[in-house]
């Protein structure tokens, strides 16, 4: 770890500063990533320490951080290791006591947001994290915040809660904008790196939550998640696997051998047919991932034939999962005789040290 004493002046703590050591990674997208550190310098009082791990970034990300935030430590990978490695490396670099992890395109819209979040965590010595991403409504306002919930098949979900001021328990927690206690984090062995993306923040925080940890979401929540389909990973198989061993690793027994039944009840249930719609007519130029109703709904022919890929989508993706059983079959095992995620594997973290 490096010695304060030995950086330059705008790589120490700020006076001040609350004990928060931020973790991006980030591939690409220098104008998000430009938008996200604008706000979070924009953070009175300010967050301690700033750590943006790029995965590989042919576009200038490099040049503009170094260039328009040079206080903001800066990892360089050999190769995208995926987001699991990369945000441990990053967290093991700090020894700050709260570590906070937001996406590239998360953007704080408050001056206090940070403030309001570390307030929030801090409450309570039973309280293990909070994050969550703001609802917008159709004028880019804040209404809301998601929040997640992980059904019997282990598939994710989100509700909206109304904005009306206050905090709400929650199951678990996307990597978006995930502030956690870093001694909750390390309790859990960090993210599990067999993941690589896809389930690895929700197999964590589920693992906080079913260790007798609470995490809350606040409404109204000052975090955005901006939107952009175009750049968003969709790895069908990947989020299968991942889904699947999720499911061998963490559930009870009975849960598994039941997970079939689960399955199907989640396919044939009407309020799954009702989520489909309302994503279905998401406007084609949303400014969030989660955008309230209000905004006129695209053309019915459009909207049937996303809502059938949409349902088409989730098939596959159920059934993938168990076509992905004898390749995380055996990993879920270990995992499960091992108990806590492996720590980082040394030989990674020194790849992204000597890379940096």
């Amino acid at each position: 770890m490096t010695d304060p004493s030995s950086l330059p002046d705008d790589r120490r703590t700020p006076i001040g500063a609350l004990p928060i050591h931020v973790v991006i990674v980030s591939y690409n997208r220098a104008a998000d990533l430009r938008r996200c550190l604008a706000s979070l310098a924009r953070q009175d009082p300010p967050v301690a320490s700033i750590c943006v791990v790029d995965n590989g970034s042919t576009d200038g990300t490099l040049e503009m951080v170094r260039r328009e935030h040079p206080g903001v430590e800066l990892l360089l990978t050999p190769r995208n290791l995926g987001a699991c490695v990369t945000r441990n490396a990053a967290a093991a670099r700090s020894s700050q006591p709260v570590l906070w992890f937001l996406d590239s395109d998360a953007e704080l819209r408050d001056a206090d947001g940070a403030a309001r979040l570390h307030a929030l965590l801090m409450a309570d010595p039973q309280r293990a994290a909070v994050g969550g991403e703001a609802v917008l409504d159709t004028g880019g306002r804040i209404v809301g915040v998601k929040r997640l919930r992980i059904g019997a098949n282990a598939v994710v979900q989100g509700d909206t809660v109304g904005e009306e001021a206050g905090t709400t328990a929650c199951q678990v927690i996307a990597s978006c904008n995930l502030m956690v206690r870093r001694e909750d984090f390390l309790a859990v062995g960090g993210f599990n790196p067999f993941y690589v993306f896809f389930y690895e923040d929700i197999e964590l925080t589920w693992r906080l939550h079913q260790a007798g940890r609470t995490l809350v979401t606040l409404t109204p929540m000052p975090v955005v998640h901006h939107y952009s389909e175009a750049v968003r990973i969709t790895n069908l198989w990947q989020e299968s696997r991942n889904r699947m061993y999720f499911c061998l690793r963490n559930l009870a027994w009975p849960q598994v051998l039941a997970l079939p039944l689960a399955d199907v009840g989640f396919l044939l249930r009407l309020d799954n047919f009702r989520r489909l719609l309302r994503r279905a007519r998401k406007p084609a130029r949303a400014v969030s991932l989660v955008t309230a109703g209000g905004a006129a709904p695209a053309r019915t022919r459009a909207t049937a034939g996303r809502a059938t890929a949409l349902a088409l989508r989730m098939l596959a993706m159920i059934a993938l999962g168990y076509l992905a059983i004898p390749r995380v079959l055996l990993p879920a095992l270990a995992a499960r005789r091992r108990g806590a995620c492996p720590p980082v594997v040394s030989a990674l973290l020194r790849q992204v040290e000597a890379a940096s």
